[in-house]
């Protein structure tokens, strides 16, 4: 049995699912009473997207004391949407309960897990948010070179009006981790809101003091990111005023229509020439507007596998020269989106790549889906083995209105940004002249929809 227990943890950690799954199940036939091999049989079927079956494993085990098990299932009731309150307040009471277990004297090895989970679910009540400051400070207590901790506590402490606070949380984060973008946009965003024109310099003198070597990268970046919420600003502003133009068009197009109707002869064929030319006009506005701003988000919890295989069945219902294909990492939690803005923006992307690999007669396209634990977040990437972007190029695809096809009118790109910029996410994209392009859009898993 001992023999059996060691390659069940080897398997684990070779990720060799099925194998495992078997042994598993093997396991707790010959010993049902053996928390750790229904806590092992829980991690396998999670790990294979079986969600059920795993939380049965779970709940077995965490009866049983088993706290990784019983820190399993409040993941397990996040991932099924951390959003509904019963939910939440499911997986609250799992992590309360391993802090009471280990305050009783019971053992946790990574205990910071659980009061970053409890910090993440307390901040999403405002009533909380001095609880969920304290948790994220004991967790960082216990591992202090935690970034994504930091960047988190950071924001807690801007909501609470602690500015200062959240400056150096901000600071650290970068400090440990230099490629956790999230961190520079939320210290950018506290420059712009919270920081004195005057005082920038003091500030930017301190960060150059502080980096050291690394200070030209950080203040780049973050430069990168003020100017970022810059456009932001006047697209608002765009967006506002071209809303009201947009609405008299309609009342123009709708008056022009009419006068169609009414008229007869050579004038009526003038009145539906211009009319046909007021309609693309008024679309190319309505496109515009679009790339400035989304609507309201309408969040619901969706399965990100699901809507990447919709996708593809969409993009496939089209005559290409192209080949689309979906890879999808095991066990995925989960995510809080606008379903239908997130499918555009997943469109637009696959439909970019496609086009551009028409022009060259053909290619293959892969729509990938996958989960980056550490930061807490799920990532789609549609990349394509095409001729690359020219780098002069990378920092203006996302402009409104930048194409460098013929055919395209430059709004797509732009507008999958913006829905993962109102979702608190990302959009990015790598490139090689010669080598395809890869673009990520990174979601996390939990937000807080902005008030639009």
């Amino acid at each position: 049995m001992q023999d059996l227990a060691e390659q069940l943890r080897k398997a684990c950690r070779a990720e060799e699912w099925e194998r495992g799954k078997a042994l598993a199940e093997k396991g707790v036939v010959l010993r049902p009473g053996d928390s750790d091999l229904h806590y092992y049989k829980g991690f396998c079927h999670m790990a294979l997207g079986a969600m059920s079956d795993a939380i049965a494993a779970y709940e077995v085990a965490a009866a049983a004391g088993h706290l990784d098990a019983r820190y399993q299932l409040g993941m397990a009731a996040l991932r099924r949407g951390g959003r509904k309150p019963a939910l939440r307040d499911e997986a609250i009471g799992h992590f309360e309960a391993i802090l009471a277990a280990v305050a009783a004297g019971g053992e946790y090895r990574e205990l910071e897990k659980v009061y970053f989970a409890l910090g993440g679910q307390y901040g999403e009540d405002p009533q909380r948010r001095q609880d969920a400051i304290r948790m994220y400070r004991k967790g960082l207590a216990i591992a202090p070179l935690s970034a994504v901790g930091h960047n988190s506590l950071g924001l807690l402490l801007l909501e609470s009006g602690q500015v200062l606070g959240a400056l150096g949380e901000f600071k650290v984060a970068i400090q440990l981790d230099p490629g956790l973008n999230p961190a520079y946009a939320n210290l950018a965003k506290l420059f712009m809101r919270h920081v004195k024109a005057p005082d920038l310099e003091e500030e930017y003198r301190l960060i150059a003091e502080e980096f050291e070597d690394g200070a030209p990268k950080v203040l780049s970046q973050l430069a990168l990111e003020m100017v970022e919420l810059g456009k932001e600003q006047v697209y608002e502003g765009f967006y506002t005023k071209g809303h009201r133009i947009k609405n008299l068009m309609g009342i123009f197009g709708s008056r022009l229509r009419g006068l169609g109707r009414k008229a007869a002869g050579d004038v009526q064929g003038e009145l539906e020439r211009l009319s046909g030319e007021h309609e693309a006009l008024y679309d190319e506005w309505v496109g515009f507007l679009d790339a400035m701003k989304v609507e309201k988000i309408r969040p619901v919890v969706l399965d990100p596998e699901r809507l990447a295989r919709r996708v593809a069945e969409l993009v496939r219902s089209q005559t290409w020269k192209s080949q689309i294909k979906v890879r999808v990492q095991k066990g995925l939690p989960r995510v809080e989106a606008d379903e239908r803005m997130l499918r555009e923006a997943v469109v637009n992307l696959c439909l970019n790549a496609l086009e551009t690999l028409e022009e060259i007669g053909g290619g293959q396209v892969v729509l990938g889906v996958g989960y980056d634990q550490e930061r807490s977040l799920v990532f789609i990437e549609v990349e394509d083995d095409g001729p690359g972007i020219d780098e002069e190029y990378l920092e203006l695809v996302f402009e409104p209105g930048f194409t460098t096809r013929e055919r395209g009118n430059g709004y797509g790109l732009s507008i999958a940004r913006r829905i993962a910029q109102a979702h608190h996410g990302a959009l990015r994209v790598k490139s090689r002249k010669g080598h395809g392009t890869v673009f990520r859009l990174d979601l996390p898993l939990n937000f807080t929809a902005a008030e639009n």
